[in-house]
């Protein structure tokens, strides 16, 4: 059975809009012609690739199938593009990543600064995301190496251990805990948190502890990023919880003081992932060990 790559290129647009207009959009195609792609691919499959639903267009079992194997055969083909047309001057590819917004503020960008210095050839292509985002992407072959945390990976994934790091309490310099050094979690629940963004790795280990105290946690504002977080702290809108790194740029400003929360799952486990069974391309493996050996350096 036969696939030209047009097809498989335009299937993959399709699965990853949930719809034909949007992916005609982005790849600046006619409407009509991605449906009469899609019409072939199911013809010649001799089964349907999309039900529609509610919110677009909803994938068969066949479909998942096909852009596992759709996304394995783009990923080569530009990798053995972007080889040889660009063999003279050196380009070897390229990596696609995943990651944790934690670990791209705190960690990636000095390591993947000393990893291009040292291949120069290599092209990046850094997304962000929640640490189950990033475990997915890996999974179904959007990505080659995912960093994530807190997450318990599916079958199929070969886990590293990453970084470490720890979480402590930002307070505006006015509140009720600011004059304290240490501050047990449960003391939170006679205040108002900045609540962490759903989904995201920080968001389990509070929505964890608060269920251990069997209390329930005031938090009228949620938010995405830790420099949301600072505003938020800073405007005195309640307590906010970001790694330790980032709360040393934030208290210079001279409004906010961090605090050390005493609670063990203040430490974090970051890892790395990649597809067990797969043989990676010589980028994916030079940065796969860049990134494992990091922390000696």
């Amino acid at each position: 059975m036969r696939f030209d790559l047009l097809s498989l290129e335009l299937f993959v647009a399709v699965c990853e809009e949930q719809s034909i207009a949007k992916a005609a959009d982005r790849e600046h195609i006619a409407a009509s012609a991605i449906s009469k792609r899609i019409s072939d691919l199911e013809a010649r499959l001799k089964t349907p690739l999309f039900l529609r639903g509610s919110k677009g267009l909803e994938l068969t079992a066949a479909a998942n199938s096909l852009l596992y194997h759709a996304r394995v055969v783009m990923r080569d083909l530009r990798q053995m593009e972007s080889e040889l047309s660009n063999h003279a001057s050196g380009v070897r590819g390229h990596v696609r990543v995943y990651a944790s917004v934690s670990t791209i503020i705190q960690h990636l960008p000095r390591d993947l600064r000393e990893f291009l210095a040292l291949h120069d050839a290599v092209r990046i292509d850094l997304q962000e995301g929640t640490s189950q985002q990033a475990l997915e992407a890996v999974a179904e072959n959007a990505a080659d190496i995912g960093v994530f945390g807190g997450v318990v990976p599916r079958q199929g994934l070969k886990i590293i251990p990453y970084r470490v790091d720890r979480i402590v309490a930002l307070v505006h310099k006015d509140h009720p805990l600011a004059d304290r050094t240490i501050v047990k979690f449960a003391e939170f629940t006679d205040f108002d948190l900045i609540g962490p963004m759903k989904g995201s790795f920080l968001d389990s280990l509070v929505l964890r502890a608060a269920s251990d105290l069997a209390r329930s946690l005031r938090m009228p504002v949620r938010v995405n990023g830790f420099e949301t977080v600072f505003s938020m702290v800073e405007a005195g809108l309640g307590i906010g919880l970001v790694p330790e790194k980032c709360a040393e740029r934030y208290v210079t400003s001279g409004n906010t003081v961090a605090i050390v929360l005493d609670e063990p799952w203040a430490e974090r486990q970051w890892n790395l992932c990649v597809q067990a069974s797969q043989t990676m391309p010589p980028p994916v493996r030079l940065l796969l060990n860049h990134l494992t050996n990091s922390e000696t350096r």
